[in-house]
């Protein structure tokens, strides 16, 4: 099998784990260890988070690093694991839709068989919705052109950015998600905190699968599941979870003297070369 039919094989699994009874549970990663960490842990597929690959080069979320930075990334991880890999590349680095297909372009031959692309702007606002479906039918234009059935999930941040309360973001967030199906997105994506009223109704009024964040009101998985929720990313949780056991280690071994954490680690530098192994 060429890589090219691997890649459009995992593209396809990574589709149809969008249309089964159970959610796809999307763990988001930042580099080549947390990947492998959650695929060897049993994860069915990968997304990387954004604010977590800007957090792992030192820098803050909202394309503060460069395509390029993210690109490097993209490339090491597909190299080491074998489940579908999805890219957040939040508003595609581009402002076109022409040039936000050649950045997906450039993502697929990494490896990628998804691609995030996102409607909210640095000052809080979102993008014209015309805009976004510029972007959404130039992905659908690089499938085409490619072969490769990657998922393109679309998404609105009406809840991220809380724009209008949430009566209101849930009206924008409806009728956006409707036309970015239209428009030929395999999922939407609706981040940001919500009720479960709230959550349920997005899941009966977008005509497609549906994405939604992992957040107090939406961790209950069983609950989540009967209502027909496809898809639940942890977002950045993981990397901040990680980020901040770092952070207490580094202030206990400045601050204190205090090595206990490190010499009492259960991963022994054998365990952890034997769990890395190929």
């Amino acid at each position: 099998m060429t890589d090219k039919e691997k890649q459009i094989q995992r593209a396809q699994t990574f589709q149809a784990l969008h249309k089964k009874d159970d959610l796809l549970l999307l763990p988001n990663i930042w580099n080549v260890g947390s990947a492998l960490v959650f695929e060897k842990e049993g994860a069915k597929a990968l997304a990387t988070s954004s604010a977590g690959i800007a957090f792992d080069l030192g820098y803050p979320d909202g394309e503060d690093i460069t395509f390029d930075d993210l690109l490097e990334m993209v490339s090491k991880i597909c190299r080491r694991v074998t489940v579908p890999v999805s890219v957040d590349f939040e508003r595609g680095y581009a402002e076109t839709g022409a040039e936000v297909k050649e950045n997906a372009r450039k993502l697929l031959e990494a490896g990628a068989v998804g691609v995030n692309i996102e409607d909210g702007c640095s000052d809080g606002s979102l993008s014209s919705l015309d805009l976004q479906l510029e972007k959404i039918q130039a992905l659908v234009a690089l499938k085409e052109e490619t072969g490769i059935p990657f998922v393109i999930n679309a998404r609105t941040c009406a809840f991220w950015y809380d724009v209008a309360g949430e009566e209101e973001n849930l009206s924008i967030a409806i009728e956006r998600g409707r036309a970015f199906a239209q428009a030929g997105a395999d999922c939407v994506f609706v981040p940001g905190a919500m009720s479960l009223v709230a959550a349920k109704t997005l899941i009966q009024e977008i005509p497609c699968p549906l994405n939604l964040i992992l957040t107090p009101q939406t961790q209950d998985i069983q609950v989540l599941n009967q209502a027909g929720l496809a898809r639940l990313s942890l977002g950045s949780g993981p990397v901040r979870a990680t980020y901040q056991g770092v952070i207490q280690l580094a202030q206990k071994i400045q601050q204190e003297q205090d090595f206990t954490a490190l010499l009492q680690t259960p991963l022994t530098y054998a365990k952890a070369n034997e769990y890395f192994k190929e």
